[in-house]
């Protein structure tokens, strides 16, 4: 079977959906099928005016001459093929029996595309970030093509809220890559982690004014931070930072901190949630809807209101008052997460595709 994935634009780095979608394309080339993972290196080309089309121009280009590649940071099976084309139009794109959608805009194009008769739209969040996305959102869940979506949230909001049915095929852990070294009640007890993104819907700031408020009353706090970015500006020095962490590296921080602390304002899935979790972390989380595919609030992690940030720094408390309440959590979390693994995630992929 020929397999193409459509993506709004490459990744320069780890990216949550881009990890999922990427996982799938390595197992199904492993299967046998022919994958064509399609990066865009623009969107809505004909609606741009004359400066915004030669700026893409050459964007395009220098993306070209530096690499598009997503190998330097996930590891894409050589049989996965990579394309990246100037736009998603359909005469860019190569011809295949499946085509999967990613993202809103992938979908918009993916709708046009004609004597297509498999066409599919990998759902992994509710996308209304910024007004290019909230004008065509709702009117791609509506699109003649089959909708899977990656959490039971969704699933309920496209069937409440817009009457279309679709197909949950929840995300999977990798449990090679994240593991439980040093078991839960032996971590580090006043270490607390913490994941850093500039986009403003994870709301780390408020996770540092947490953590700040935590640190008042808890002088002997560590804290550790890892992202993508460069270590952000301004960040306190007593606050450890690693940027884009080895899997080795990133397993060793989960597994040496106690208390994971997850600061999203909305997540499609609740990731690195769930490998803290693995890795035996007790976790403080804000209640959205990602989160709490997996954040069962007093069973396997403590819920706060979304950008408060001091019930989030109250509940980092109460699991440094309470050893036994945080093992509770930690060995909670570890156990639930255990259903999320590839091979079912996979598996409920290939029927839902007809491979």
């Amino acid at each position: 079977m020929r397999i193409v994935i459509l993506f709004p634009h490459p990744a320069a780095g780890p990216t949550g959906g881009y990890k999922v979608a990427m996982e799938y394309a390595n197992r199904m080339a492993a299967d046998g099928h022919e994958v064509h993972l399609v990066y865009s290196g623009s969107i809505y080309w004909s609606r741009k005016s004359a400066w915004h089309k030669l700026t893409c121009c050459v964007r395009w280009v220098e993306r070209l001459l530096k690499g598009y590649s997503c190998r330097g940071w996930f590891p894409l099976d050589e049989r996965v093929h990579e394309h990246f084309t100037f736009s998603l139009c359909q005469r860019h794109v190569p011809t295949g029996d499946i085509y999967i959608a990613t993202s809103p805009y992938t979908a918009w194009y993916l709708n046009q595309y004609h004597t297509v008769a498999r066409k599919f739209y990998f759902i992994q969040g509710y996308e209304n970030w910024g007004p290019g996305l909230r004008a065509i959102l709702h009117d791609t869940y509506h699109y003649p093509m089959q909708k899977i979506v990656v959490a039971q949230w969704l699933q309920r909001l496209l069937k409440i809220e817009h009457n279309e049915d679709s197909i949950l095929v929840e995300n999977g852990f990798d449990f090679d890559k994240f593991s439980l070294i040093v078991p839960e009640c032996k971590k580090e007890r006043m270490h607390v982690t913490m994941l850093y993104h500039e986009m403003k819907g994870k709301d780390c700031a408020m996770g540092l004014r947490a953590i700040s408020l935590v640190k008042e009353q808890y002088p002997q706090l560590k804290a550790t931070l890892f992202g993508v970015p460069e270590r952000p500006e301004g960040l306190p020095q007593w606050i450890d930072y690693h940027r884009q962490p080895s899997a080795v590296e990133h397993n060793r921080i989960n597994n040496e901190a106690a208390i994971y602390i997850g600061t999203s304002r909305s997540e499609g899935w609740g990731l690195t949630v769930g490998e803290a979790m693995i890795c035996g972390q007790a976790v403080c989380c804000t209640d959205n809807d990602g989160y709490r595919e997996m954040a069962i609030d007093g069973e396997t992690a403590l819920l706060s209101p979304v950008g408060d940030a001091e019930a989030l720094a109250h509940n980092v408390m109460r699991l440094l008052k309470n050893d036994a309440l945080r093992c509770r959590i930690a060995e909670g979390g570890h156990c639930y997460i255990q259903r999320f693994t590839w091979s079912r995630s996979y598996s409920r992929l290939k029927t839902t595709l007809g491979l």
